[in-house]
């Protein structure tokens, strides 16, 4: 089965960037963002991006909302396609396989990439696990990759195997807190992601499994590194109407999953779940490649840090020097 690939030629006198995309998604969380749908596609990703809602007329609106959604998001994808670049991703067969799978099909591209734009340089941009999939290529010590930006990456390892205790109870939580016509999307997020974090690509990820003790952890020679992580833990907010006079006002009603954690004990929580610690997924620690020339922390989650606009500027100019 051919891999499913999109190939963007852009200027002569630009380098390749090939995106991986991490766990439990596709190519589109790089190509069209708010049309995509994660967590084996059943949760849209156009949730994680709805912003807070304007003040409206009172017959126009239900008592509670998540929040209006964007019509589009920036993506790394379009910026960089402006600027010129040659671009490539592609769909993982087996999106919440083992990682040694996505890498024989990270080198699979390569070898389309060099049919496609020979002699050119690389640059790999990994979201998330995407990072550690680059990672373990490029060990084979790949000529064409000349830098690795990866965004999101647990380079230490994640404790994303182990939180599932802490958010399972919220569900139950939720119905009795929430309204049922809100009630759908923010349990349907809740579900999938317990449902993600119990199969059996996550223990891969835990800081002491096989796959970390047999990394490599140093840089290479002539390759440029850059790393973000992200700092809210915060999914979505629901919210809830005021009336003031003709109009009616949002006022925030509960944060999805920070207003629940607080239930539980700060010392026993992970960083990944932590507010200003980690980003629902990866701890901002975590996160830092510690050879990176540079790393940035981004207030975002680990699904919104892709669309942030630090994240695109900051990549933006380190590809410029590539």
């Amino acid at each position: 089965m051919e891999l499913d690939i999109t190939i963007h030629k852009g200027r002569a006198d630009r380098p390749v960037v090939i995106f991986i995309h991490g766990l439990a998604v596709d190519k589109g969380i790089w190509l069209n963002p708010l049309d995509t749908r994660i967590f084996a596609k059943n949760v849209p990703i156009k949730i994680f991006a709805a912003r807070r809602p304007r003040p409206c007329l009172i017959q126009n609106k239900k008592k509670i909302t998540i929040g209006d959604f964007p019509e589009k998001v920036d993506s790394l994808w379009a910026a960089l396609q402006i600027k010129g670049y040659n671009l490539v991703c592609w769909n993982q067969k087996r999106p919440v396989g083992p990682i040694s799978v996505a890498v024989e099909e990270l080198k699979q591209v390569m070898e389309i990439t060099r049919k496609f734009f020979p002699g050119k340089a690389v640059a790999l941009i990994g979201h998330s696990r995407g990072g550690l999939i680059a990672r373990k290529l490029m060990e084979r010590k790949v000529p064409e990759v000349k830098a690795l930006i990866t965004i999101s990456t647990p380079h230490h390892g994640s404790s994303l195997a182990l939180i599932g205790k802490y958010l399972k109870p919220l569900s139950s939580v939720l119905k009795i807190v929430l309204p049922k016509n809100t009630l759908g999307p923010v349990s349907e997020v809740l579900k999938r992601f317990n449902e993600l974090i119990e199969c059996h690509a996550p223990k891969e990820l835990l800081p002491d499994s096989d796959f970390f003790k047999n990394l490599k952890d140093a840089p290479d020679d002539g390759i440029r590194y850059l790393s973000f992580g992200g700092t809210k833990t915060r999914l979505l907010t629901v919210y809830k109407w005021e009336a003031r006079d003709k109009d009616i006002y949002p006022r925030p009603f509960l944060a999805i999953p920070d207003s629940l954690i607080k239930a539980f004990p700060a010392a026993l929580l992970p960083d990944e779940i932590t507010p200003e610690k980690g980003d629902i997924m990866v701890s901002a620690k975590s996160s830092i490649l510690p050879w990176a020339e540079r790393h940035y922390n981004v207030p975002a989650n680990h699904v919104s840090i892709l669309w942030h606009k630090k994240t695109i500027a900051n990549t933006v100019e380190f590809l410029e020097t590539i």
